[in-house]
């Protein structure tokens, strides 16, 4: 192959490779935000400093996460609280303190389900991108090993042409 095609080759296959090594490098960033963000979301009570805490890539998911975890809780809370009135279980002279009580379980309750669906989903996609990451690692290294192969034969093309490596007889 003549030295210029193998020099185009080789710049191709560094651009490709500076692509993937960013890809990776993102995806590695995508990988570390998702894991500390699903193990704040995982925790019974989040404080403010947990909040602060969350990546800032995936801030207004996190908030957006509270929020439905809050009103499914509520909302489920509600439905069974409900239903535990109409099916007899607190009488006339049951004390609110109880009723309170009961509700504020049947919450947490709720917000636990919910945070347990929502690992499921944040397992899912962290398995997705780790999926995606050892198909850029497969890639990278095919491109390293052309790479290695260009250079070699750059080596000897220009070795044999009887020219010098940077143009000197």
């Amino acid at each position: 192959m003549g030295i210029l095609l193998m020099l185009a080759r080789k710049i191709q296959l560094e651009d490709r490779k500076n692509d993937v090594e960013y890809q990776l490098m993102s995806i590695s960033q995508k990988l570390n935000d998702l894991t500390s963000f699903a193990s704040i979301l995982s925790q019974d009570s989040i404080s403010a400093a947990d909040m602060a805490s969350i990546p800032s890539s995936l801030f207004m998911q996190g908030m957006g996460e509270l929020a439905n975890a809050h009103m499914y809780a509520e909302q489920q809370a509600q439905n069974n609280f409900n239903v535990a009135m109409s099916s007899g279980m607190f009488g006339e002279n049951t004390d609110p303190y109880v009723q309170n009580l009961t509700m504020q379980k049947m919450y947490e309750d709720a917000r636990r389900q919910y945070q347990k669906m929502l690992s499921a989903k944040l397992n899912e996609e962290e398995k997705s991108i780790q999926a995606k990451k050892a198909r850029l690692d497969a890639q990278l290294a095919e491109i390293e090993s052309e790479l290695r192969g260009v250079e070699q034969r750059e080596s000897k093309d220009v070795e044999s042409s009887g020219i010098g490596r940077y143009g000197l007889a």
